[in-house]
Parts: C-alpha cells; sequence; structure tokens
C-alpha cells in the first residue's frame, strides 16, 4: 500500500546519465525496486527502494546544512549593523 502511494512523487537521485542530482519521478514499483525517470534529462533507472531512501536522506541533511549556514551567516551579518 505505502509503495503504491510513492508512484508519481518526486524523490532527488544521481542521474547515472546527466551527473547530477536531480528530481526523479518515481513512475513504478515493484518489490523492493523503484523505476525513476530523470527530470533533466528523460533517463529511466532502476533503483532499489532502500538506495532511493539513503539517497534522500543524505540529500536532505546536506540541504539542512547549507541552510543553517546561509541562516548563520545572515545572523553574523545583523551584528555588524
Amino acid at each position: 500500500m505505502e509503495r503504491e502511494q510513492n508512484v508519481g512523487k518526486t524523490k532527488i537521485y544521481g542521474c547515472p546519465t546527466c551527473q547530477a542530482d536531480t528530481p526523479h519521478v518515481i513512475k513504478g514499483q515493484k518489490g523492493e525496486t523503484s523505476a525513476l525517470l530523470c527530470s533533466n534529462c528523460g533517463t529511466g533507472s532502476l533503483v532499489q527502494n532502500d538506495e532511493l531512501y539513503l539517497y534522500q536522506l543524505h540529500w536532505e541533511e546536506e540541504l539542512r546544512q547549507i541552510l543553517g549556514s546561509l541562516e548563520h551567516r545572515l545572523d553574523d551579518d545583523r551584528h555588524f549593523d
């Protein structure tokens, strides 16, 4: 049931063709494998669900660190005024 709810959703994944971390649409799932479509170049990929989940977690953590760094810089800039 949960797998069916993921079809049509977008996850970040490293495209093997365009070599970029890009949004990929989940086009289908069977067992523990997801079929993805790169939104940048249109390449399809078959990915183990665990690998996709871990990739998404890593990407989200990296994004949190980047945003935290930007917030810290904004706070520092405010103290100089």
